[in-house]
C-alpha cells in the first residue's frame, strides 16, 4: 500500500524525499498553488517540489471552506492545466458534516459528483479521481459511489472518514465499523481504492490488511510542530519544554529508546545527535516521516488494536473480513 506525503506549504522545510532520498508519493495542495502563484516550468510540479517521483494535486477545496472562500470548476481547471505533470488530479468536492441533514450532505455530494464530470470532460487525458464521501446514511454513500463508477473512474478516493474513524465526536454509535464497512464496499466495486487523510501508523496497519491501494497524510509535519514524535505502531509523544495544550502524553525514556531503536533497525540515515536534534522541528517532521512510511508494527492500544486482531484472525481462518464487520465488535 502507498503512504502519500501531504506538503502542505509549497517550498517548505523538511523534504523528507530529499533530506531522507525516498521515492515517496506526494501530495501537494492546490490552495498554496494558488496563494503562492509560483511560475510553472517545463515540469512544473515535480521542478517546483525537486521530486522525480509520483506527485499528486489536490484541488484544496477543504482549505478554501475552511477559510469561507469560494472556489471554482474554472479555477481548479485554470491551476490544473498549468501544473499538468501530476499522476493524480483529486476532483473538487464539498465534504458533509455528520451534524449535516440528509439533504444537504446530499446536496454536497451532488455538487463533488458534479465538478468531477466536469472536471474529467474539460481535462481529457488527466487523471481525475472523484472523491466519495462517507456519512452516516451509507444509503447515500453507496449511491454517491455508484454514480461515479458510471464514468470509469481508475481510482477512487474515499473522503469525510476522519470524524467518524478517528474522532467519533458527534457520530452514530459503531461509527468505525461503518466506516470501514463502507471501504470494504468500495473496495468490492474498484480495484484502487484510496482513502483520505488516514495515513496514522496506528491506522495503516489495518488498510494494509485490507489491501487498499493508498492512504494519505499530512500529520507528519503538524505534529513535529506541536513537538510531538511520533511512535511504531501509534501514538506520539512530547519530547519538547514548551507548554503543552492537548495530547499531554510525555515521552519517556523508554518511548525515546524504543523510537531510536526503531529507526535504527530500519535504516534511517540521520540518526547522528539524534538526542540533541529532537529539539528541533524539521528533526521531529523527518522522524515522525519516516515513522509514517516504515512502521509494519501492529497497533499497540486501544480500539485499533483490537480491530487489527479481529481482523487478522478472520483473514487467517477464512479468508474473509467481512464477517468481522457483522459481529459488531468495534463500538
Amino acid at each position: 500500500m502507498k503512504i502519500v506525503l501531504g506538503t502542505p506549504v509549497i517550498g517548505a522545510r523538511p523534504r523528507p524525499w530529499i533530506e531522507l532520498n525516498l521515492p515517496v508519493p506526494i501530495l501537494v495542495n492546490s490552495f498554496n498553488l494558488i496563494k503562492r502563484r509560483p511560475n510553472p516550468g517545463d515540469a512544473p510540479l515535480h521542478s517546483l517540489m525537486q521530486h522525480e517521483g509520483e506527485v499528486w494535486l489536490d484541488s484544496g477545496g477543504y482549505q478554501f471552506l475552511k477559510r469561507g472562500m469560494e472556489i471554482s470548476v474554472d479555477n481548479i481547471i485554470d491551476i490544473y492545466s498549468k501544473y499538468w505533470d501530476a499522476q493524480a488530479y483529486l476532483s473538487l468536492d464539498y465534504p458533509p458534516s455528520p451534524l449535516d441533514s440528509r439533504e444537504e450532505a446530499w446536496l454536497k455530494m451532488r455538487r463533488s459528483l458534479a465538478n468531477y464530470i466536469e472536471l474529467n470532460r474539460r481535462l481529457p487525458g488527466f487523471n481525475i479521481v472523484p472523491v466519495v464521501h462517507f456519512y452516516r446514511d451509507v444509503n447515500l454513500s453507496m449511491e454517491m459511489l455508484r454514480m461515479a463508477l458510471d464514468h470509469n473512474p481508475s481510482m477512487i478516493a474515499i473522503g469525510a472518514l476522519v470524524p467518524y474513524i478517528l474522532m467519533t465526536h458527534n457520530v452514530p454509535k459503531n461509527s468505525r465499523r461503518m466506516a470501514l464497512e463502507f471501504i470494504m464496499r468500495v473496495k468490492e466495486n474498484h480495484p484502487k481504492v484510496h482513502v483520505l487523510g488516514l495515513g496514522s501508523p496506528i491506522i495503516t496497519p489495518i488498510l494494509r490488511a485490507l489491501e487498499l491501494h493508498s492512504t494519505d497524510t499530512a500529520t507528519w509535519r503538524l505534529k513535529a510542530v506541536y513537538g510531538k514524535v511520533m511512535m511504531p505502531g501509534g501514538g506520539e509523544r512530547h519530547v519538547t519544554g514548551r507548554d503543552i495544550k492537548f495530547g499531554k502524553k510525555e515521552a519517556t525514556l523508554n518511548d525515546i529508546n524504543e523510537l531510536y531503536g526503531f529507526l535504527k533497525s530500519t535504516g534511517f540515515p540521520l540518526l547522528d545527535d539524534f538526542w540533541t536534534k529532537l529539539d528541533s522541528f524539521e528533526y521531529r517532521a523527518l522522524i515522525n516521516a519516516w515513522v509514517v512510511l516504515m512502521s509494519n508494527k501492529p497497533p499497540s492500544h486501544g480500539v485499533f488494536s483490537v480491530m487489527y486482531r479481529e481482523l487478522m484472525e478472520t483473514i487467517q481462518v477464512e479468508g474473509d473480513s467481512s464477517r468481522m464487520l457483522n459481529q459488531g465488535s468495534f463500538k
